[in-house]
């Protein structure tokens, strides 16, 4: 017989209640598997003896836990080493990178050393990713039962999208948001189930220190505003998850008016929830407020808690609404309708008597819409089923959530069934919108897939025992295990196999009425098979591509590790770095994709960086034809050194045309042709990309520029096929001045032959036209004096003016390259 258990799970076969210590081994076993998932990739983020994290962010968020090791208790908020030479107010709440330099000195013994806190930091996302199951558990045995909050555990174990963001190496909050707003909502749902089943109301308060239920329904209200407290602490968008609690209550209201049920238990445990959060955040967030009453939703600042007061002023507004409606017993109807309303009033008079205010609920809300000024450019910011070309893709839903994407459809389709009318009890209300919710987030940006990671496992972990209980999986297993093999007491020896044949056959009609008895204790392999069939449709992609994440080599590349390690050994050593109070004494320029890199691996400010610092000076710069107006912005920004690779004369340059305010077809003819695999996009150059700076420094190693040298490129791979490296460094310079007279309207062109730090030999060329007068002047970066492993000149400059009229060995001084010294040149008369 199928019965469905107390809570609202799926349904179950009746068995004995599990026992408590089976429970423990089985979750602590879940927790090992998880655990040694994400420390897969330790090998390859520990290799050569130091700690190479993975990813962008990782790295400012190590150069924060750095800092806060060495400051301890105090934070990096300013740091003058991004979006050079201003520097840049970090709006990263600091929690997270709190948590790693606390392991860092716990590990350190108050002392840690450079690699001790680097290794701290590393570990930290294992350790959150880690702990997260337990709030899940919590979460799915309050809703279902604790066999599908343990299925559920062990998929989200291996499931790649919290997998990615927790692996060893992965050093971003990311997991942090996930162990935070998963223990808030778990602490949510256990709150309203005991206070539904304790009759939880404003008469029960009187009395409540005699109802444990209450007491517990209370407290649990209370940690989820400490956790929603810590979640403020650690993401500028976590006031997003309060409001859902306002979002739910306004909601599960509704309901309880149309079947006519009273929903004090509701509105109580929303309001302990939030005045635990607004209690919480101001003493925790109390040194990061900004002064005054600045008020920014960028920064920790007086706005989460001016937030937090109009949730608590929300849900008063529900409950008094609900009540009124009750008591004069009208029509359910008019409490949605009344409601909008009020709200859509409430936002018109933010706009009109706070409009900074309204601005930031504005951006917030297109935040999580996917729209905003930088959002189009970043490609983990997606739609889900969308390519940068708009085009439908299956490609990221399947390779972060495996099939169990399909499951949770199944899990979804299952529970609309289970739970409509009356069945449908608060806690389940809550966690389908609470997926809707994260589903949402998730379809709009593919990032979010680590927050629907949650509800994904415990969904499809649902859904799989609706499947397996229709194959009465668990009683066909425990007739597998009884018809093991038979133990060594019973066993017969093969000497004794006919005196036991001729035995069965004396005593054959004496078991005759057993045998249907004993057909039946035997298991039934196809369902069994079957459910291990379902099983591995959910287990083996996602554990194969949880597999790959955990061991992506998704460290810094190679080449541009290289590159940076010569920067930071090379380069004039900038003030500052470890105290970045003062301003340094330069900046580099490049994309801001690689600024986080250029900070932590070779210790150089960064003009922008991943914060999308400085962008539009770094946008500007790499599209412009004008060499005068990028010597413009190199000196605005006090530039020494400009990196340019591959990508971003190739994949990136549409970001950066698209963030310079251009048009990529002004560059780029784009065309879709068929081909032997399909159709394919073939983007073919114009004249006015070949002339961009991003184009004339990756392509012809800055040729036709007078203050830009090469003066580091790395190795290209063996695999690239292109005669370019992948990473190159400039150096800006004055440059010597090659001056002299020729015809009028002369084009003068100066040629210097080179051999790179890797051998490559280059042609440096640069041209100019002589003016009415014959005069002309010519900036070339490079000396013809040689450095050991650099840049070299292979030969002296020649200048050519048509026809015959050519000058050689003209030498150049490094110093007169740094002083921009004028040199007269004499060319012969070509006539």
């Amino acid at each position: 017989m199928v019965t469905t258990n107390k809570g609202m799970g799926c349904p179950v076969a009746k068995r004995p209640t599990h026992n408590l210590k089976f429970g423990i081994i089985s979750l602590t076993a879940v927790i090992l598997i998880a655990f040694l998932m994400r420390m897969i990739s330790y090998s390859a983020v520990t290799a050569n003896g130091s700690i190479n994290v993975l990813g962008y962010d990782s790295f400012y968020h190590m150069r924060r836990i750095l800092y806060t090791a060495v400051n301890f208790p105090q934070p990096l908020n300013f740091d003058s080493y991004i979006n050079y030479p201003n520097g840049f107010e970090v709006g990263w709440p600091p929690l997270f990178d709190f948590l790693g330099a606390l392991l860092a000195n716990i590990l350190g013994g108050g002392h840690p050393s450079l690699y001790t806190t680097e290794f701290a930091g590393a570990l930290l996302p294992v350790l959150l990713g880690v702990l997260a199951i337990i709030p899940l558990y919590i979460a799915a045995a309050s809703v279902f039962d604790r066999k599908t909050a343990l299925l559920g555990a062990l998929i989200f174990a291996v499931i790649p999208a919290h997998v990615y963001i927790s692996r060893f190496g992965a050093v971003d909050h990311h997991v942090a948001e996930t162990l935070l707003s998963t223990s808030a909502y778990a602490c949510f749902l256990l709150a309203l189930k005991w206070a539904r089943e304790g009759s939880l109301s404003l008469a029960s308060l009187k009395t409540i220190s005699s109802e444990k239920k209450l007491i517990k329904s209370l407290a649990l209200a209370g940690a989820s505003g400490l956790f929603f407290a810590l979640l403020i602490y650690t993401w500028i968008g976590a006031p997003v998850f309060v409001s859902f609690i306002v979002f739910y209550a306004f909601i599960q209201t509704t309901l309880d008016l149309k079947v006519g049920k009273s929903s004090a238990y509701l509105l109580i445990c929303s309001t302990v929830t939030l005045l635990a959060t607004l209690l919480f955040t101001i003493p925790l967030s109390a040194e990061s407020l900004r002064p005054g009453l600045e008020m920014s939703a960028m920064y920790v600042s007086w706005f989460q808690v001016f937030y937090l007061f109009i949730m608590i002023a929300g849900t008063l507004i529900l409950w008094g609404f609900s009540f009124y409606i009750s008591k004069r017993d009208l029509d359910w109807k008019y409490y949605p309708a009344a409601l909008i309303l009020v709200s859509v009033a409430g936002l018109l008079s933010l706009r009109i008597f706070s409009a900074e205010s309204y601005s930031f609920i504005i951006e917030g809300m297109n935040f999580f819409l996917g729209k905003g000024e930088y959002i189009g450019t970043i490609s983990e910011a997606l739609p889900m089923f969308l390519t940068t070309q708009g085009k439908l893709t299956f490609s990221p839903v399947l390779g972060s959530l495996g099939l169990c994407f399909l499951s949770t459809l199944g899990g979804f389709f299952l529970l609309g069934l289970e739970w409509k009318g009356e069945n449908a009890k608060p806690e389940g209300v809550f966690f389908l919108l609470w997926s809707v919710f994260f589903a949402y987030l998730t379809l709009s940006q593919r990032r979010f897939s680590y927050l629907f990671a949650v509800n994904v496992s415990i969904l499809t972990s649902y859904f799989l025992w609706i499947l397996l209980q229709s194959f009465n999986f668990e009683t066909e297993v425990r007739k597998l295990v009884k018809s093991g093999p038979v133990s060594e007491k019973n066993a017969v020896p093969a000497l004794k196999a006919g005196k036991e044949m001729k035995a069965k056959t004396k005593s054959k009609s004496k078991t005759s009425n057993s045998s249907v008895s004993k057909n039946n204790s035997q298991p039934d392999y196809f369902k069994i098979v079957s459910s291990l069939i379902l099983l591995g449709l959910v287990f083996i992609p996602c554990t194969w591509a949880g597999l790959a994440f955990a061991k992506d080599q998704g460290v810094i590349d190679p080449v541009w590790k290289d590159s940076l390690t010569w920067l930071g050994t090379s380069s004039p050593e900038t003030s500052y770095y470890l105290d970045p109070s003062g301003t340094p004494e330069y900046g580099v320029l490049s994309w801001w994709d690689y600024g986080n890199w250029i900070v932590y691996q070779a210790k150089r400010p960064a003009v922008s960086n991943n914060f999308q610092t400085g962008v539009d000076d770094s946008a500007h710069f790499f599209t412009t034809a004008s060499e005068e107006e990028a010597k413009a912005i190199m000196e605005k920004l006090k530039v020494k050194y400009v990196i340019t690779d591959n990508l971003m004369a190739g994949g990136k340059f549409g970001s950066i045309v698209e963030l310079a305010g251009g048009d990529i077809n002004k560059y780029l003819n784009v065309q879709t042709v068929s081909g032997k695999g399909g159709f394919q996009t073939v983007a073919t150059a114009k004249k006015e990309y070949t002339e961009t700076e991003v184009y004339k420094l990756q392509q012809l190693d800055g040729s036709n520029l007078g203050n830009l040298r090469l003066v580091h490129e790395s190795i290209a791979s063996v695999e690239d096929n292109d005669t370019t490296s992948d990473v190159k460094i400039f150096e800006f310079v004055p440059g010597a001045r090659l001056s002299g007279t020729a015809d009028p309207g002369q084009n003068i062109t100066a040629t210097l032959e080179l051999s790179s730090n890797t051998g490559r030999k280059f042609t440096y060329q640069n041209e100019v036209t002589s003016d009415k007068n014959g005069s002309f002047e010519i900036i070339v970066p490079y000396s013809t004096e040689n450095k050991a492993g650099g840049v070299n000149a292979l030969s002296t400059y020649s200048l050519n003016a048509g026809g015959n009229a050519t000058i050689s060995e003209i030498k150049v001084t490094e110093d007169d390259i740094l002083k921009g010294n004028k040199l007269e040149v004499k060319i012969p008369d070509s006539k």
